[in-house]
């Protein structure tokens, strides 16, 4: 290739990287990507784990199977069980930072902060309704209030949540999962616990203070997912 050629192409194609001004004038110039929200949402589910969808989706066969062998032990169970299903979401949703994919994910056609948050809410919304479905046939077999049903089992979610973003916010690659998944296991173990050594926190009594750490951890979740998000993408900036 003679040089004129050279010399012209790179003048064709020179990005303006070295004056702050002008790539941030040359990046408004490219086309940006149209999309409906519904349809930018269907894309990420594709780019879900189908053992995550389907690990979630089986703490339904209870309800699927009718609850025909439920007992007043179930509910326990069943909140020992759920602070798995929390670190199924955050773990899947955190997995470029888990993977250390963040910087490949960032050369898409869509930011990073949208994939995120769009994948961390289709499995939000799949863990709202499994959690939804789940309370009313446990409290029947458990002859419990919805309510109380509700909060026993959300507290134990939000915990591991608000605890597994922690953990990936302080840590990096593996270390991160290794440390979601020691919160869903502490959370887990936290309610045994509550269960077998102090079961007065059950009672009926107690359900304003269970309100108010639900609604306690359903403010701080945003918040650690916005934190999340934003610290997953200064790593790559």
């Amino acid at each position: 290739m003679n040089r004129y050629l050279k010399q012209e192409l790179k003048k064709a194609f020179a990005v303006p990287v070295s004056n702050p001004q002008k790539k941030a004038r040359f990046l408004r110039t490219l086309p940006q990507p149209s999309i409906p929200m519904w349809q930018f949402l269907l894309t990420q589910i594709a780019y879900l784990r189908k053992r995550t969808l389907l690990l979630s989706v089986l703490f339904l066969l209870p309800v699927v199977s009718g609850g025909r062998h439920m007992d007043a032990d179930t509910l326990w169970i069943l909140s020992a069980l759920i602070p798995f299903l929390a670190l199924l979401a955050v773990t899947e949703g955190t997995r470029s930072t888990v993977y250390g994919m963040q910087e490949f994910e960032m050369s898409t056609r869509f930011s990073l902060k949208s994939v995120m948050l769009a994948r961390m809410s289709v499995l939000g919304l799949l863990d709202a309704f499994v959690i939804c479905a789940l309370i009313p046939f446990y409290a029947t077999a458990g002859r419990l209030s919805l309510l109380q049903t509700g909060l026993y089992l959300l507290v134990p979610y939000l915990l591991t949540v608000n605890g597994s973003l922690w953990f990936t916010r302080r840590f990096h690659g593996r270390e991160a999962l290794y440390g979601s998944l020691c919160a869903a296991a502490f959370v887990s173990l936290l309610s045994c616990g509550l269960r077998l050594l102090a079961d007065i926190v059950y009672q009926i009594s107690y359900v304003p203070w269970w309100l108010l750490l639900t609604v306690f951890l359903l403010g701080k979740t945003p918040q650690g997912i916005y934190r999340t998000i934003a610290q997953t993408e200064s790593y790559v900036s």
